[in-house]
This record gives C-alpha cells, structure tokens and sequence, in this order.
C-alpha cells in the first residue's frame, strides 16, 4: 500500500476519490470477515463478547478505543493481545482499511455518526449501537450514506432479531393486530441523571484533569470543544442533552421497534409535551410523558397515538379489566391498543406481545396465534455476521432503524426544549408553526469542530 498522509486521506474520502488501498464492502462466502472494534469498554465490550461467540466468522482486524489502557477495556485486550490497537478510528481505518469488511462502533451516542460515515463512505459493512446518533440530522445523513454507498448495517437492538420482531411481524401481516390507535412505552427505574435531583447540575461541568491515557480531544469528536468532567464519562453522558439521549433514546429502541417498523409508523406529525419535571438546561427530566402523534398510513392503520412515559412511578392506565389477573406491568414495558378492544403488552428486548384484555389468553386458538409463528435462525450479531457474508438480510438495517432513531432524537428533542406542543412537517423533515426556528435548531444540532467538517459531506 502506497504511503498516504492524514490530510490526503481525509480529503480523498471526503471527495469520494477510489481509494485503491481499501478493501471492498462486505467479505467474500465462505472467507472470514476482517472486523474492526471501535470502542471496546462499558457496552463495547459487552457487544464485543457478544460477537466474539462467532469468532470462526471473522478476524479482528484492529481495535480501537480513546482510552486503550483504561480498567475497562481490559478483557477484550485479554482476549485479542495481538490485535493492532488504535485511539483514533480515522487512523486505524487509514491504516488497517486494506483488511476491514465490516466496523463495529460502540461509543457515546453522539460519536457514532464520524466513526460511521467515515467507514461508510469507505464501503465497510457497519454494525453500531442503538441508537444511530443523537441527533435528527446526524440519523438522516447515517442512513443516506448508507443507502447512497449499499453497504450492510445494523443498528444494535438485539431484540428486532428476537421473539417480538418474528410476532409482531406475523400478527400484523395475518390481521391480528390492526387499526393500532395507541401505544404506550415506558421506562420507570431511576436513572443515571436522578442523582442530581432536577437541580444540581444546572450548567454543562468542566475544569478537571482528564485521567491518563484518556484522549479527551478524540472523545469530543465532532461536539463543541469543552474541557473534562468525570460526569461526562463511563456512561454517564447520556445524561446530557449534548452527547446522550435519555431514556427515550436508550430505550425505547427497544420497546416499540417492532411495531415502528410493521405499523411503518414513520414520523410524527406533532409532537407534545405532557409532563416534564426536574428538567435543566443541560441535563434530562426527572420524569416525563411524551406524545407523539403518527398520521393515518392506509387500511388498517389509523392515526396512532404513541405516548412515552419515564420516570419512577410514571406508568400509563392500564385496562381496567383484564383477560388475566395475574399480569403486572414491569419496570419497562409497551402496551398496544386496537380499536376492537384488543390489548397487547410485552416487556423490553425480545419480549414477545401477551393478550391482556379482549382475547382469552387461555383459548387454543388465540395461544395459536400468540405463540405459533416463524422465527429467524439467527441472533442479531450472527445475523449481522450472514449479512455481511451475503448469506442474509439485517434485520435492523439503517433504513429501518434510521426513522426509528430520528423519532427517538425528536422525542430527546421535545424532553429538552418541553414545549406544549410542536408540529413537525414529515415531508420538509422541519418544524413549523409556533416554536419552529429553536426546535430546528436543535434538529440539527451543533456545527462540527474544525476538522471533522468532512464527515458531514461524505
């Protein structure tokens, strides 16, 4: 491979110039994947271990994270001594791109979006967690490239490879749930930000010493500069506003993905703040109730109102009258309503829908229903895995998850702002109406540093 400097790299890849050096998208059948990590501590390492049971699938290429030495990433060095090992994505897939099929990326919600346009826009195969960004455009410009590049993704809701995905799926395409009018989501546990009770951290915090070997410039990425804070890291940005998503964003990936997709939900048209306490300017509510509202789509779906409710306690009405006495709702769950009285409600991941009022869960014919449906052979990492082979279609591609993130990113949007009420335009992608000009503001969310600009043109 020919030698290259930084700057040459960066403006080849930003101009879409051929880039001889780099291996093409996806791995040959029958060959191992190269894959490479980025971000191998917290829940990288979880999804690195996660693949790593597949590992006659692929060779680790290389890994990458901006605090390598760090406690955290001490197991997947352990597993992999030999793997070269980065700080810098930008580098490791200069380097190393010769080698690398596909990119996990497992970092802050924020810094998905540079290390996957950049492995996009070079033709590797992309697996990042959920969800896509935290940011409307960020999510809008992930899922073009994608599409404009045709490269296998998957967002990391492991629960859209599992019993849910496969029901729901069956439910609605054999007529049992239709005419779907509400859908209630909640996560009601504490969270990471209640420590400070909705009034203690009232500014964004800053002036510590970064620990050793941590590389704080190459953890802003493309954010605002801001000097450190330990609040910022170890999983604790997804408190801010900034770099995280919330509740919302973290979870509800996970509890109404499945119907998003097969009630092809799409965006809303308005967007209402119900509740919202404990709220700061940088930091997400205590508590809070969001409604979304999804226009009528064609026969058999209606206008849908979907509320989000987190919060200790915050939990939606539930039927007064149920087929089963003996369900209670859980910390986290979703719950579907039909127009003919039907009540479904399930918990979180792959937790499969449970008839809680309408139908006699106890009828042979409803269990039938209820539990005899196909389902997929593979988890969602093996899944991935086929995909990336050719061997199968991603369950969770960005074209799927990319409309599901920006409802989570509108949704993180309404909690910051608690506005009573905003329209959104779902043609236009932009607010209107009163509110208009700061909710789009943040749609867009900040301007990139100086350096990372390219990413937003790739």
């Amino acid at each position: 491979m020919a030698k290259t400097t930084r700057r040459a790299f960066i403006r080849a890849v930003a101009a879409g110039a051929a880039l001889p050096w780099l291996r093409g998208s996806g791995a040959a059948p029958g060959s191992k994947i190269g894959l490479a990590f980025v971000g191998v501590g917290h829940r990288g390492r979880d999804v690195f271990f996660q693949f790593w049971f597949y590992r006659e699938m692929f060779n680790v290429v290389a890994l990458c994270d901006v605090h390598m030495d760090g406690p955290h990433t001490r197991q997947v060095l352990e597993a992999c001594p030999s793997a070269p090992r980065y700080a810098d994505f930008r580098k490791m897939l200069e380097e190393k791109g010769c080698d690398i099929d596909a990119v996990v990326v497992c970092t802050p919600d924020f810094s998905h979006f540079p290390a996957v346009m950049l492995a996009i826009s070079m033709h590797k195969a992309v697996f990042v967690e959920k969800p896509m960004c935290n940011t409307f455009r960020e999510t809008a410009l992930m899922t073009a490239a994608a599409a404009r590049h045709g490269v296998v993704t998957q967002m990391g809701n492991q629960g859209h490879s599992d019993a849910n995905y496969w029901q729901m799926r069956q439910l609605v395409a054999d007529g049992n749930i239709k005419d779907v009018s509400s859908i209630d989501a909640w996560m009601c546990s504490s969270r990471r930000w209640h420590k400070w009770r909705g009034v203690e951290m009232t500014e964004m915090p800053g002036g510590e010493t970064p620990p050793p070997g941590l590389d704080w410039n190459l953890w802003l990425s493309q954010r605002p500069e801001r000097s450190y804070s330990k609040n910022y890291v170890d999983g604790e940005w997804r408190s801010f506003y900034e770099y995280g998503t919330g509740s919302l964003g973290d979870w509800g990936a996970h509890l109404f993905d499945a119907a998003h997709e097969f009630l092809r939900l799409g965006l809303p048209s308005r967007i209402e703040t119900v509740r919202n306490e404990g709220r700061t300017k940088v930091v997400y509510p205590m508590a809070s109730t969001t409604l979304f509202v999804f226009p009528a789509r064609g026969p058999g779906l209606p206008e849908c109102r979907l509320t989000w409710r987190d919060g200790i306690g915050n939990y939606p009405d539930f039927p007064a009258e149920r087929t089963d006495s003996k369900w209670k709702p859980g910390a986290n769950g979703a719950m579907l309503r039909c127009s003919d009285g039907r009540v479904f409600a399930r918990g979180s991941h792959g937790s499969p829908l449970f008839p809680i009022a309408g139908l006699d869960p106890l009828d042979s014919d409803v269990k039938h229903m209820m539990r005899d449906y196909p389902r997929g052979k593979s988890g969602h990492y093996l899944n991935f895995l086929k995909a990336v082979l050719g061997e199968e279609t991603p369950n969770s591609p960005f074209e799927v998850a990319g409309p599901l993130s920006q409802v989570l990113a509108l949704g993180a949007l309404a909690q910051r702002l608690a506005m009573p009420a905003l329209s959104f335009d779902r043609a236009a992608c932009r607010f209107v109406g009163d509110g208009a000009d700061q909710a789009n503001a943040c749609l867009d969310g900040p301007p990139p540093r100086k350096g990372w600009e390219f990413l937003y043109k790739v």
